[in-house]
């Protein structure tokens, strides 16, 4: 199943050549460099939920519903920093934007619509429809691990792709994060079907503001590896209770 895309306009064409130019000051990659890897008593990036989500994710395995992509398995353990014992019946919440680069529960935005600077600054947005594509959650497993059969998100505007994670115990979140992707497997991807049709992104790891924010991410950067039929990305986040 593909979104039906809302027309550029030229007002979309001139916010994301500025912005473009805006977020190109920013340099990212040293501290990408430093945050791919990091040690036992540090913890991962905690970045909040970020403006697209939706509380009550379903309990499921594969979140597509159908949506057209790059086949993604994305496997996730979760352990306590320092110790790095698995955090076992934790709640592991994964959402993301689609192929066109579109969030469920936020469709009428579409991908080049950059929202007002009030919603923006407030980090949340009136949801406009009740799709759940591409949102789930799940329980880790005696070993602080959960999988979740999905695709490789497509990109909008201003951001690079990502897909965002939070992990919580009876209610409680304990990290709210973003997973991030190499440029170079993401410029793949763009041009692939069906993603080649928006083209590649303008927006980088190196330019991407809340990489900036987060001072490179530490513990966000999963492992992608090429499956049969599409890729596996594998991270371990580091949690403190």
């Amino acid at each position: 199943m593909e979104t039906v895309q809302r027309p550029q306009t030229m007002r979309d064409r001139v916010r994301r050549r500025v912005l473009t130019t805006m977020l190109g000051r920013f340099d990212n990659r040293e501290s990408i460099r430093r945050a791919t890897i990091i040690d036992a008593h540090e913890t991962t990036a905690n970045q909040g939920n970020g403006p697209y989500h939706v509380p009550g994710s379903p309990l499921r395995h594969d979140i597509r519903e159908g949506r057209i992509g790059v086949p993604l398995l994305l496997r996730i353990r979760a352990v306590e920093v320092g110790t790095l014992a698995a955090v076992t019946d934790a709640s592991v919440e994964v959402w993301h934007c689609d192929a066109d680069g579109i969030y469920s529960g936020y469709q009428r935005y579409g991908a080049d619509r950059f929202p007002a600077l009030v919603s923006l600054s407030l980090r949340r947005f009136r949801p406009t429809d009740t799709a759940m594509f591409l949102r789930g959650q799940q329980v880790t497993d005696p070993d602080g691990y959960v999988e979740f059969q999905t695709i490789v998100p497509g990109w909008y505007t201003p951001r690079t792709i990502h897909i965002h994670v939070r992990v919580s115990i009876g209610g409680t979140a304990l990290l709210g994060t973003e997973l991030y992707f190499p440029d170079d497997f993401a410029t793949h991807i763009q041009s692939m079907p069906p993603y080649a049709k928006r083209g590649r992104s303008p927006f980088v790891n190196a330019h991407d503001i809340e990489i900036r924010m987060a001072k490179g991410s530490p513990g966000s950067w999963p492992t992608i590896r090429p499956t049969a039929d599409g890729h596996r990305a594998d991270v371990t986040l580091q949690i403190r209770r």
